[in-house]
């Protein structure tokens, strides 16, 4: 879909809490639609990049506790998303760039909406982008429960669209019309 699809289905996918998952090739705008789409709904944004992440991220740091057992303390992102009263687009961006055990921990924050005990807020919404293997982005791929459990689409660049949002955008006008002239570039 083009991006201005793709505005309308994020629009209508997060006032709904329906978790969507964006594939693109670099650089075709995936991170900034994202980010146009909470910024017109008038929601809070939470970016993680989980390709330097640890699934102890996700599920809290271990501590012993008094009785001499361990628990999972969340900290950072984890405690931000246990604590929104308002509507919270937490996107993690370039996912298929992250290890398998950190997309696992992320596929249990996403659908489960708990890990070790820590409920999620019911005003997250979760929201991811990544590239596909065949984009030489350093993609190693999704794990398979993690695609077939997420609302997955596809955003293909798109001259007009880009020359649109370039004009509302004051872009350099000869830069509109190299792109027109040289459309490959």
């Amino acid at each position: 879909m083009n991006a201005s699809k793709l505005v309308t289905v994020l629009t209508a996918a997060f006032k709904n809490k329906r978790n969507v998952l964006v594939k693109g090739q670099p650089g075709v705008g995936k991170t900034d639609i994202v980010k146009q789409v909470v910024k017109e709904l008038g929601y809070d944004l939470l970016v993680g990049h989980p390709v330097v992440s640890d699934p102890t991220d996700y599920k809290g740091l271990p501590a012993l506790d008094k009785d001499g057992g361990a628990n999972f303390i969340p900290f950072g992102d984890l405690n931000k998303l246990m604590k929104p009263k308002k509507p919270l687009v937490c996107f993690q961006d370039d996912i298929g760039q992250s290890a398998m055990a950190v997309q696992g921990a992320l596929m249990q924050l996403w659908w489960s909406r708990s890990i070790n005990g820590h409920e999620i807020s019911d005003h997250v919404i979760f929201c991811g982008a990544t590239n596909d293997t065949k984009d030489m982005a350093g993609v190693t791929g999704l794990i398979e429960p993690f695609k077939s459990r997420n609302t997955i689409v596809s955003l293909e660049p798109s001259l007009d669209d880009w020359c649109e949002w370039a004009l509302k955008n004051e872009m350099p006008a000869n830069l509109i019309a190299f792109l027109r002239f040289r459309p490959k570039l």
